[in-house]
């Protein structure tokens, strides 16, 4: 292997500062003008924990800090001199005495904080770009002058080098400064890095450990330093030489001794409540003696008196090896055994016990910070051990391994899909789920099924009085709401509608100073403020511009000449009576209002100008998010959205609504990475991916089906420690991730929405709600650019009603299926019939299996004959109450029936219904039993209204039987003679139960074992048009993305080359041969014919006009 450097000379330029001294610089004298933009750069190394590298303020207020902070670096700015100071940390475990590159660049707001090349990004919240220091800039420390010290007072002890400031290498011009023109020097400040040598040793594993040689003495005096992030592990164990022995360990963070002397129990104490294990670096010294216990940490003793005596062993156990106890995992340095300083370096190898070599590492402190930067978003608290982190998310309304899944509801909308019953509710929301916006608490109103309002109240909601602020404006009450007010606008911009009542109660006190014509300035006494700080010149109820409250809209103010009630003349003012001006604020750009400004209110407090101003709540309607949807009609149909890097950590949030089991909702993929979210026999979800480990799987089986036509939510998440999902906001499974193994996502294909990226396995359906990683996608927009196989909204097949005769549709969406069960039809849409031929002799009886009675029936029935007689259709009950429909001799139809008050016929005369024409009879009773309306063909219908007294009974009661075509009662003669179909009695339909497998043995036909064969009575079956069919545009390529091409080698191209020259070679003698064929010279042809009979027009002419006759004997063909 060879390896080759190149660069540039790098020359160091030291500084090196002992705790005590620091450098400043006089921004009098050196000024640094005020700034959009800045750039620090140095190196420094150390072994201190805190320390203040720069600090400096300006005489207006701007500050500016770099400060080593429990071994962290702390940069702190405040732009403007504001008071809002904000803090960006980088790096960890910096006190190490190993160099450290840092560099700060800030742009405006913008900060880019690194340290060792890792990487922070912050946008300051100020409302100034520039940072203005025009005083003191403290270098590696601050003077005891300064009272309120950002963090820390203590300085920098240790090297910084090649430090530099925009252009200017700062290093460089104090070792030029001689005289301390511009650079004061306080303490001793060397030129050359000077550090004490330090030789950690690192206990990579609970095995470890080291072994000490010890003296036997009276006393035992042991010190060290240590840092882990371990709750529990052994520090060290001591067995004295007499009985007895000593230990010091870690247990849940805290600092735990445990001794026994000559002739003594055991005593365990813990004499500190402070955690050690959080990373830093902890002193401590042992000091046993008799009768006497001092144990210190961090310089702090803690002595204990208490009868006891030992005598010290010849070794000491340190970091471990006393069974059944946790080994220490960590750093150690500074070791001291009996006042003597343990270098580790030159222990012999029996001393150091591991089981692998890299067990134990020796000058050189190998922990890692998985804490910093902090992966638990949200405010999470990290900790960590060894091996892995954990983020305790218990106060920060999130869920999960990094607490980056939205424990609350997007919106009201999103909190009534999980709550369909709830009316009213305080809710916490959280509008942009995993997005940096913190969840908040807000009303949801749901009106109606579906309609969802949020209400965000304030803290001014009440009527407040304002009196004795003549100057306009000169009141003044900003709007403090329940929410913050980022969280507010983004409500607000998602929401359908937004509006906020704004009341004014005036007594002698003017409001906007109407009128004030456009070409005029206005000049109110009071306005409002939008949210974007702009003061508005309208009120309640009136419009942008207008300058107007509602009654000016309207023109029903007090005073005609005015354009709001409080701007009327005087001698049109009741002196005690309040006016009134009052509306809602609809105009969603402005909402909410941040400020109300109030004057005119007389110059004292007991003056009779009175102002009184209620604002409502802030009310939303409605959520786009929810409004944006698209149908996917086809199985390879997709969304094809732009590649993006998803790094380590992805959530994706959507809603769906389908009913087939099978379809992949999106795919992404790269060289080797992928990540695809399916629907598996429509009760399953399934979130498949691959980071590096191979194909990883996470399932969420719910106890319903998700294929239901119901809107579904889904949220995805992979981070770094686990793979969660999450269905209807209440199932939920996890997968760890084993740590080593985590990577970044490669893809680098398009994120495929509805199939996947090879369009296939795909989905049909609706979906909507796409947040990926808290930030919304517009689907809609898809759908109108016309893509293949999206439509706007979730249109299905079934909007269009296909199913005809009431047959139920479900939809598949990008087909349908009806369900003709509950119908007297059949076929694709319901619209074959269901129909028997019948003889005089045959009949049809169909038995109730409940006993059934009833007020109100639906009755229908068709037919086709050419007889004067039978029975259509009749329904028996078992107290002797009937309904028949019968033929008359005249070619009408007959309705008879008794149902207990009266018996009642009904003659049909529309037409001859004997003419062998199709006919459909509808018969429905209502208003309980007392109107029968009857429908025929396309006639209108008749309806006849009877009276039912108050004793008699119209209900039709214990149904028995349906019989088609006679009843046992008539003779076999006198039975119908034709076809009968479509027969309906409520949700009964004895054709379709005759001709259905596995009949029931309630349905038959009569006389028994009559063989009565289906018929659809000569109706053809109505159809829909066929659908124009699509078809799917070519696949466009990944951006960057080309066609693969084929490599041509010498020998591919000598193969073409012959190919080629023989094709050639072929033509040409192709043409050759073709020329000589054309230009050959062709013969003279002498027949000998007859001369008299050549001009002949028939055969019989040219006998007869023949002079010599035929000679074919003499006829010769010569070819030249």
């Amino acid at each position: 292997m060879r390896i080759q450097l190149y660069g540039c000379d790098y020359h160091a330029i030291p500084l090196h500062f002992d705790g005590q001294s620091l450098i400043l610089m006089d921004l009098k004298k050196r000024p640094i003008d005020s700034s959009y933009d800045d750039v620090f750069r140095f190196r420094f190394r150390t072994n201190a924990a805190n320390g203040n590298i720069l600090y400096s303020r300006g005489t207006q207020g701007d500050f500016m800090a770099l400060q080593l902070v429990n071994n962290k670096m702390v940069f702190s700015v405040d732009l403007g001199g504001g008071g809002l100071i904000e803090s960006v940390s980088a790096g960890s475990l910096l006190d190490d005495n190993l160099w450290h590159d840092v560099l700060i660049s800030r742009r405006g707001r913008d900060v880019l904080f690194s340290v060792d090349r890792v990487l922070v990004r912050h946008f300051l919240k100020s409302d100034y770009l520039r940072l203005n220091l025009n005083h003191d800039l403290f270098i590696g420390g601050i003077p005891i002058k300064i009272d309120n010290p950002l963090n820390t007072r203590e300085n920098f002890s240790g090297c910084i080098e090649n430090l530099t400031f925009n252009s200017t290498n700062i290093a460089y011009e104090i070792q030029m400064d001689d005289r301390n023109f511009v650079y004061g020097k306080l303490g001793q400040i060397q030129y050359s890095c000077l550090f004490p040598q330090v030789v950690p040793i690192t206990f990579n594993t609970g095995e470890s450990y080291i072994k000490v040689e010890g003296f036997m003495v009276p006393f035992m005096n042991t010190s060290f330093d240590f840092r882990t992030f371990n709750e529990d592990g052994l520090l060290l164990y001591h067995k004295f030489s007499s009985a007895g022995f000593v230990q010091l360990f870690l247990e849940k963070g805290k600092i735990v001794i445990k001794f026994q002397g000559s002739n003594t129990p055991v005593v365990q104490l813990e004499p500190f409540d402070q955690k050690l294990n959080e990373g830093s670096w902890h002193s401590v010294v042992l000091v046993l003696q008799t009768n006497r216990i001092i144990l210190s940490v961090d310089h702090i003793p803690s002595i204990t008196t208490r009868s006891f005596e030992m005598f010290t062993g010849q070794t000491y156990l340190i970091g471990g090896g006393y069974h059944g106890m946790v080994g220490f995992i960590g750093c150690m340095r500074w070791i001291y055994v009996e006042g003597r300083y343990v270098n580790v370096e030159t222990l012999p190898p029996e001393k150091v016990v591991k089981i692998q070599d890299n067990d134990i590492t020796i000058k050189a402190c190998q922990m890692i910070d998985r804490c910093h930067p902090n992966p638990c978003e949200h405010g999470g608290v990290c900790r960590q051990d060894n091996i892995d982190f954990y983020c305790d998310c218990a106060l920060t309304g999130y869920l999960g391994g990094v607490c980056h899944v939205p424990r609350h509801p997007l919106s009201c909308s999103a909190y009534k899909i999980d709550n369909p019953k709830s009316r009213k509710a305080d809710v916490m929301l959280d509008v942009d789920g995993s997005g940096p916006m913190e969840p908040f608490w807000a009303t949801c109103l749901f009106p109606t099924e579906d309609q969802s309002q949020i209400i965000i109240h304030h803290r001014n909601e009440e009527p407040t009085e304002v009196r004795g602020f003549h100057l306009p404006g000169s009141y003044i009450q900003d709007i403090k709401y329940d929410a913050p007010f980022e969280q507010i606008v983004e409500v607000v911009n998602r929401s359908n509608s937004c509006s906020q009542k704004l009341k004014y109660e005036c007594l002698n006190a003017r409001l906007l100073n109407t009128p004030a014509p456009l070409g005029q300035e206005l000049q109110p006494f009071s306005w409002w403020v939008s949210r974007n700080n702009q003061k508005m010149d309208y009120w309640g109820g009136g419009l942008p511009g207008s300058r107007k409250c509602q009654c000016g809209l309207y023109g029903t103010c007090r005073d005609p000449r005015k354009w709001c009630n409080c701007d009327a003349a005087t001698e049109l003012l009741n002196q005690n009576e309040f006016a009134v001006d009052e509306g809602d604020l609809t105009q969603r750009e402005y909402l909410p209002v941040r400020q109300l400004r109030f004057g005119d209110t007389g110059g004292s407090a007991q003056s009779r100008r009175i102002g009184r101003y209620t604002l409502g709540p802030l009310i939303c309607e409605g959520d786009t998010l929810f409004d944006d949807i698209v149908t996917f009609r086809y199985e390879d149909a997709t969304i094809e959205l732009s590649p993006f890097d998803m790094g380590s950590a992805v959530d994706i949030y959507l809603q769906f609504k389908t009913t087939a089991e099978f379809g992949v909702l999106f795919h992404n993929r790269g060289p080797e990475d992928f990540i695809k979210l399916s629907i598996v026999n429509g009760k399953t979800i399934q979130f498949s991916y691959s980071a590096g480990n191979g194909l990883q799987q996470v399932s969420v089986e719910a106890s319903y089906r998700l294929n239901d036509n119901n809107w579904h939510s889904v949220l995805v998440e992979k981070n770094k420690k686990e793979a969660r999902l999450v269905i209807d906001g209440q199932l939920t499974n996890e997968q760890r991730i084993t740590q080593g193994l985590v990577r970044p996502l490669h893809l680098t294909s398009h994120f495929v929405i509805g199939a996947t990226v090879e369009y296939r396995e795909g989905y049909v359906g609706c979906l909507r709600s796409l947040l990926i990683n808290g930030e919304a996608i517009n689907l809609g927009r898809y759908a109108l650019e016309g893509m293949y196989g999206i439509s706007k909204g979730c249109v299905g097949k079934c909007e269009s009603n296909p199913c005809l005769n009431n047959g139920t549709c479900i939809d598949h969406y990008n087909g349908y299926t009806c369900d003709c069960q509950w119908t007297a039809f059949k076929g694709p849409i319901c619209a074959d019939e269901i129909g028997v031929n019948l003889r005089s002799d045959l009949y049809i009886r169909y038995d109730f299996e409940t006993s059934i009675s009833t007020l109100e029936e639906y009755i229908r029935v068709g037919f086709t004959t050419t007889e004067h007689r039978g029975l259509i259709l009749g329904i028996s009950s078992f107290t002797d109450e009937y309904l028949n429909l019968m033929m008359s001799n005249s070619g009408h139809l007959r309705l008879v029936f008794d149902f207990g008050f009266e018996r009642h016929e009904i003659i049909i005369k529309e037409e001859n219904f004997a003419l062998g024409q199709h006919h459909d009879i509808t018969i429905r009773r209502s208003n309980r039993g007392a109107k029968i309306t009857v429908w025929v063909d396309n006639y209108e219908p008749k309806i006849y209204t009877f009276r039912v007294s108050g004793k008699a009974d119209a209900q039709f009661n214990r149904l028995k039987s349906i019989y088609i075509g006679r009843n046992e009662t008539m003779d076999t003669g006198e039975g119908f003679i034709g076809c009968i179909s479509r027969v309906t009695f409520d949700d009964h339909f004895p054709l379709r139960r005759l001709y259905q497998e596995n009949r029931r043995t309630n349905v038959r036909s009569y006389p028994d074992g009559a063989e009565l064969y289906e018929d659809t009575c000569g109706i053809e079956p109505a159809t829909h048009p066929p659908e124009i069919s699509e078809t799917r545009p070519p696949p466009t390529l990944a951006p960057g993305e080309t066609l693969p091409t084929i490599p041509q080698s010498a020998s591919t191209g000598a193969i073409v080359g012959g190919v080629i020259a023989a094709i050639i070679v072929i033509i040409i003698l192709g043409l050759f041969a073709s020329g000589r064929f054309v230009s050959r010279q062709k013969g003279d042809y002498v027949t000998h014919e007859d001369k008299g009979a050549q001009h002949a027009l028939d055969p019989d002419t040219a006998v007869v006009k023949g002079k010599t006759g035929p000679d074919v004997t003499k006829k010769k063909e010569y070819f030249i």
